[in-house]
């Protein structure tokens, strides 16, 4: 009845399946009943959209050619998903469509003239990147490409890692250099035929030309596609380049190439070492590309910041790289049952309040910036309290019948190996203590509690656990099982693996400490919680290290990430970035856009000029850039910590007022004070003169005494910011504020209570990152555009957020904010009461115009502490590997 909603990736409707088992001929008891509904619920409503797609030059193929190609390697590794229940079938159906059209984009190998295409596909961390990549590699070798390379990883560990993963969903055995006896996988029972593509790289060894081991035979001489896996670093695709050059014997190599590049949002060594690594790479890519009369280039990127969009100095510059993705972008969508950032760190995130734990207690034994030779004498409390948690995970998942699933914790504080290795030895001490009470104290029934650990323990299950449908007495009377499995593993350039594949019989239960090797792509099995302290703001580092995202089936509810405050602001903004320009691509899509108009707007967003920024500032002292800040609520909420400079500030905001005359009655509420049709020109003298630090990189000064937002808005004074709306904004109700904003008018004040001190400057309402109330960028607007603002929230490929109303403004409007904040905050210089200003802006007609600027040196200086943050992991990397 339902089959053919599900081959079209669509979920069964509530409460057929339950209904199905319970008419079904099979006598089962309740438990039985719940496990198999549970299971089948699993499989039958989990479902994926298509996402979302720009082109350019496309010529479509797939179709007319479809019934001539044996879709042998994909056939085999479909049904490996539907059969062996390894993928929902909604999910299987969407993964067929989604890679028809990336295979379509990619052109016809068959066909001669066709050159070579370009393309990206923009993908969320840990959300199936390679079960997407794996399928369109098995359609290309069945479409006729013959020659496969997959650049996996940036270290020996995780291109071991992927080749694994090929080895069961392509290869079909063990990918082992002159094995004595084949060692077949799963995958390859799914066909009655046994077929093998040829490989140049195994499990234990990248390309390579050393005797006993690597190709034995010519490109030429395999009947089946061949497949390289190798680690994107420059001596192995080197090797790889010279052996191509040799099986061409001098000429273009006409058989065609599917070169697929799983790193390139993570492929810029951050290195003040080399900083020339990258070029190099890259460079070496373009010359393999162009061996090949026929070659597609993929990149593979879990957020839209690439390195290809970023990296060229100009516009120009990344319009004409040869890896730009001129001919096909491709946004994919998560699957339903997907655990990712909009569910973890939006504000409206539904697992936000149970999942995420801020910690602030470690600055006295494990601050976030720290040398590799300080000692740690001790773990923070909360790090403590995540170790007692994990256990409590283990007994819940026993309980739930996973005990023999994988389960993993993460500890990620330190960049240093040394750090990391102290850390090992009071985590391993930890463990043992708790192990020790789950062993002796945890069958004493009520004298259980007489051990304080076990204390803690119960108050710990009290606080996070008691909604997870089981009791405290349940989960201590398998506390010892669960405990006695776990065990701690540093696992870093210097050694430590994480051996999931050996123990999938029982599960590997581990507590991971590391640094870089946690933070690069590594995927830790089942991981339930985490505790992560690092300092870096570098978008793509901070997404990196979001190992938490992926599929927690079943146990969603009991997993748990810890970290500092400032952490969660740069994730929840960071994940605010990358969704507004994943809308960008279905916008664009709606609009017929091409790839170059997503590549210039992703220049163009803040996030992307940070990133840039902090790159360049290792080598220059200018950039040149172009912002767009339309459609966007620019909030001033960082402002520089001292009060003499607030004092100024609000002198200015109170003269600027004083000029503005009287108020619009018709605009202005209980709740806002409002003034129309004010000169752009006197906004703009305010701007200017109100002080905002450096720490505030859209409106501090970058040079001189500019910012970006000011010559943005320079560009726009004369004609579409010539007029602007004012508001001051108040509550309704409460104590009159004793200094008058508005002459002869007192109102009460709002009152920003949360903050912290970074960079020289007070952020306002911490992680936050906001100072304006949640509609104030509704503020003026009439009811129509109100209206239109709801209408394009609810759009499926609407705007969302402050943006949503942004565009229907038809001029800017300037908020004004007064504030009074908590007099004992820790390190706050700011006296009550506090000036701010935000900025609603509306869409524009005009090109943003690229300017280059000699950065001032407190801005370098902060940039450069954010791209060297990461550094030392990076130069361990070019060192080992």
């Amino acid at each position: 009845m339902y089959a053919d909603d599900v081959m079209r990736g669509q979920a069964l409707p509530d409460g057929v399946i339950a209904a199905v088992v319970a008419g079904s001929p099979f006598q089962l008891d309740s438990v039985e009943v719940a496990w198999l509904v549970r299971e089948l619920e699993g499989s039958f409503t989990t479902t994926q959209t298509r996402g979302s797609s720009v082109s350019r030059d496309h010529r479509p193929w797939l179709r007319d050619r479809r019934s001539e190609i044996d879709f042998y390697y994909w056939d085999r590794l479909r049904r490996y998903y539907l059969e062996g229940g390894v993928i929902p079938p909604q999910v299987v159906a969407t993964l067929d469509n989604v890679t028809d059209e990336l295979l379509d984009f990619s052109g016809n190998p068959k066909e001669s003239g066709v050159g070579s295409r370009r393309g990206m596909v923009i993908g969320h961390v840990q959300s199936g990147k390679t079960t997407n990549y794996s399928a369109l590699i098995c359609k290309a070798a069945d479409a006729g490409y013959r020659t496969i390379l997959l650049l996996a990883g940036i270290t020996n560990t995780l291109r071991s890692q992927t080749q694994e993963r090929l080895d069961e969903t392509f290869i079909g055995k063990k990918s082992v250099f002159h094995s004595l006896a084949q060692e077949p996988l799963p995958v390859l029972t799914y066909a009655i035929k046994k077929r093998f593509p040829a490989y140049g790289t195994s499990r234990d060894s990248d390309f390579t030309r050393n005797p006993g081991g690597g190709v034995v035979f010519s490109l030429a001489a395999h009947n089946e596609p061949i497949i390289f896996v190798t680690k994107k670093n420059k001596a192995p695709l080197t090797k790889l380049k010279n052996w191509l050059i040799e099986q061409g014997h001098g000429a273009v190599i006409t058989s065609p190439l599917l070169l697929i590049d799983d790193e390139a949002d993570n492929a810029s060594i951050n290195t003040a070492k080399d900083p020339g690594a990258t070029t190099a790479i890259n460079s070496v890519i373009r010359e393999i590309l162009n061996l090949f009369e026929r070659s597609t280039y993929i990149g593979y990127t879990a957020t839209p910041f690439a390195n290809i969009f970023i990296d060229p100095d100009t516009n120009d510059a990344m319009l004409k790289d040869d890896l730009f993705p001129r001919h096909f972008i491709k946004a994919l969508d998560p699957p339903s049952n997907y655990v990712g950032a909009a569910r973890v760190f939006a504000t409206d995130g539904d697992l936000r309040p149970t999942m995420v734990k801020v910690v602030s207690d470690y600055a006295a034994v494990l601050p976030l910036k720290h040398k590799s030779d300080d000692p740690v004498a001790a773990l923070p409390e909360s790090l403590l309290t995540a170790m007692r948690v994990f256990t409590l995970t283990r007994a819940i998942r026993v309980l739930r019948g996973q005990g023999n699933k994988h389960c993993s914790m993460m500890i990620n504080v330190s960049r240093f190996n040394a750090v990391q290795e102290k850390v090992y030895g009071l985590v391993y001490t930890y463990l043992d203590t708790l192990k020790n009470s789950a062993a002796v104290s945890a069958g004493l029934g009520a004298r259980a509690l007489d051990d304080p650990i076990i204390a803690a323990i119960k108050a710990d299950f009290d606080r996070e656990f008691s909604g997870a449908g089981v009791t405290f007495e349940q989960a201590l009377s398998v506390l010892r099982e669960a405990t006695a499995s776990i065990v701690p593993i540093t696992v870093n350039m210097k050694g430590g693996v994480l051996d999931y594949r050996g123990n999938r019989v029982h599960g590997l239960h581990v507590i991971a400490i590391g640094g870089l090797a946690l933070s690069r792509g590594l995927t830790l099995e089942d991981l339930t919680v985490s505790y992560i302290l690092r300092n870096t703001a570098a978008s793509d580092t901070l997404m990196q290290m979001a190992r938490w995202f992926g599929y927690r089936p079943e146990f969603e509810d009991i997993c748990r990430i810890y970290l500092p405050q400032i952490a969660l602001g740069h994730y929840s903004q960071i994940h605010e970035a990358i969704e507004e320009l994943r809308v960008e691509v279905r916008r664009m899509q709606d609009s017929g856009m091409t790839p170059e108009h997503f590549g210039l707007k992703v220049r163009e967003s803040p996030t992307a000029i940070k990133i840039t920024a902090a790159n360049k500032m290792r080598t220059a002292t200018q950039m040149t850039v172009a912002q767009d800040y339309s459609e966007r609520h620019l909030e001033g909420y960082i402002l520089t910590n001292d009060s003499c400079v607030n004092a100024r500030n609000l002198e200015k905001v109170q003269s600027f007022i004083a000029a503005l005359g009287t108020p619009s009655d018709q605009s202005s509420t209980t709740q806002v004070v409002v003034w129309r049709r004010v000169p752009g020109l006197r906004v703009l003298s305010l701007l200017k003169e109100f002080t905002f630090p450096p720490a505030h990189g859209d409106l501090g000064p970058i040079m001189g005494g500019t910012s970006l937002f000011m010559d943005y808005f320079s560009d726009r004074v004369s004609d579409e910011m010539a007029e602007w709306d004012v508001a001051f904004p108040h509550p309704q109700g409460g104590k009159l504020s004793e200094i008058e904003i508005v002459p002869g008018r007192q109102y009460p004040l709002r009152q920003r209570l949360t903050g912290d001190a970074v960079d020289g400057g007070w952020r306002v309402t911490g992680g936050r990152n906001r100072v304006a109330d949640p509609n104030d960028a509704q503020i003026a607007l009439s009811a129509d555009q109100l209206a239109g603002g709801q209408a394009e929230k609810a759009r499926e490929n609407g705007l969302r957020g402050d943006k949503a109303f942004c565009a229907q403004r038809t001029c800017p409007l300037l908020l004004i904010h007064v504030f009074t904040t908590k007099a004992d905050a820790t390190d706050k210089k700011l006296t009550d009461p506090v000036a701010s200003l935000s900025f609603c802006l509306p869409s524009t007609s005009k090109a943003s115009i690229a300017r280059t600027y000699q950065v001032n040196a407190v801005y370098r200086k902060q940039l450069e502490a954010e791209a060297d943050s990461e550094a030392e992991d990076d130069e361990a990397i070019l060192e080992a590997e």
